[in-house]
């Protein structure tokens, strides 16, 4: 079930709540208005059956007959009803059948055949009885006014919904392309801000100071990263002398403990040279500093030397490397293709299992193994300098092959992907976003 977001439920939530306020503001008012209805009509009763009252006590039974009989000719109120009984006889008035009551004894309500009455029934000297009511209006008022009422809340609901609902969209847009600009962010490219509206609101203000936070971050990691590329330049040079001066006692050895010793320490110099030279163009690469030297090249023999070189390498392994390949002609620097395809294919001999396949089409540069899935949390920082898996801790290496490896494709305009592949780790790279390719 898809889980509804929090401008969804304000955009429902405002207009609900607009209704409720409405519908209890409405309430109060529907009340009084009937009320007031009542008191009207109760009113005007009473006073029309004080009226007959005076008009029996001054002149008598023919006089309260005579002035019923004026009432109902005149029809001065259409409403009105009148009733003049004396035993089971009606004898003034406009009703035919004297009604039946349903309650009260002061004020009672009447059923008619076309409506409802409310009225009273006084009883005069002699045992007869006066009727004086009026056709009650709030039947048909209250269905009236209810459903008006309802319709007010309704259009209070809908056109608040309408305009919350544009709004939402509108700030929806406005979030969705502040998370797109911080996912840029955050897969590297420190360079891009938040973009800010002309409206100048909270969330603008909350935007610069992500951006100021994002400034900070990007002169961070570019001081780390003149840091480490002057360190890493300072030290190929005290390091070479270092292994000129093996080299040169390697050539004096006295013995074979000895030559063995120093062939060793040369080994290790060169591949702490070699990290050195990967930090270095790892920093210019990210800093953009580095001059491709583009060239029409065929990856698919970029990748097969990549794979004839290291193939003895996973042979000691007891290992094979499986590959699918095709000729791609490629605009690009040769070799830096062929360190990415050597970082990619020597990190799944390192510290992968089983076969390891290798495949190269039009589309994209994949290598994987088969040993034991990564979790999200470490399949999201492969490719980062100097971050290792836990399963590669125990290793040679600081973790710059896999970034340098990363950063390759991005100089070239692609886009490296780590993903579990059913059991392994799965490296993509993508070459639609390349360069030109024919």
């Amino acid at each position: 079930m898809k889980r509804r977001g929090a401008l969804f439920r304000f955009a429902v939530g405002v207009p609900l709540i607009g209704a409720l306020i409405a519908g209890a503001l409405f309430v109060p008012i529907y009340r009084e208005a009937v009320s007031h209805i009542r008191t009207e009509l109760r009113t005007s009763v009473e006073r029309d059956s004080w009226d007959l009252e005076v008009e029996f006590h001054e002149g008598g039974i023919e006089a309260l007959k005579a002035a019923i009989a004026k009432r109902t000719e005149r029809d001065l109120d259409p409403r009105a009803i009148y009733g003049l009984r004396d035993g089971a006889d009606i004898i003034a008035g406009n009703v035919r059948n004297w009604p039946l009551t349903r309650k009260g004894d002061a004020w009672r309500q009447f059923d008619l055949t076309d409506g409802s009455a409310e009225g009273q029934i006084v009883r005069l000297f002699g045992g007869r009885e006066l009727l004086v009511a009026r056709r009650s209006p709030l039947q048909t008022f209250d269905q009236h006014l209810a459903t008006q009422l309802a319709l007010a809340v309704l259009a209070v609901f809908a056109l608040s919904f309408g305009a919350t609902l544009l709004m939402s969209r509108r700030l929806r847009e406005r979030v969705r392309r502040l998370g797109r600009a911080a996912d840029a962010i955050r897969h590297g490219d420190l360079t891009r801000r938040l973009e800010l509206s002309p409206a100048r609101d909270e969330i603008d203000g909350l935007a610069e100071r992500f951006n100021q936070t994002f400034a900070d971050l990007e002169r961070t990691v570019d001081g780390m990263k003149q840091v480490g590329g002057h360190l890493a330049h300072d030290l190929r040079r005290p390091l070479q002398g270092l292994k000129r001066r093996l080299e040169s006692l390697l050539q004096r050895a006295p013995d074979r403990a000895t030559e063995n010793a120093l062939i060793e320490c040369i080994h290790e110099l060169d591949e702490l040279l070699e990290t050195f030279s990967a930090l270095l163009r790892l920093g210019k690469l990210e800093a953009g500093g580095y001059a491709l030297h583009r060239e029409r090249i065929d990856l698919g023999k970029i990748v097969g030397d990549a794979i004839e070189f290291l193939a003895p390498l996973a042979e000691q392994s007891e290992r094979r490397l499986l590959h699918e390949i095709v000729s791609v002609p490629y605009d690009g620097d040769r070799h830096l293709w062929f360190q990415l395809a050597q970082n990619l294919i020597g990190n799944a001999i390192a510290h992968g299992r089983g076969d390891i396949e290798v495949r190269l089409d039009a589309e994209e540069f994949s290598v994987r193994d088969h040993g034991p899935n990564l979790d999200v949390g470490t399949l999201l920082q492969m490719g980062q300098p100097y971050f290792r898996a836990d399963r590669a801790r125990s290793t040679p290496g600081i973790g710059i092959g896999m970034a340098l490896a990363r950063a390759i494709a991005e100089a070239h305009g692609g886009e490296m992907l780590c993903e579990n592949a059913n059991t392994g780790l799965r490296v993509r790279v993508r070459l639609k976003a390349g360069p030109s390719r024919e």
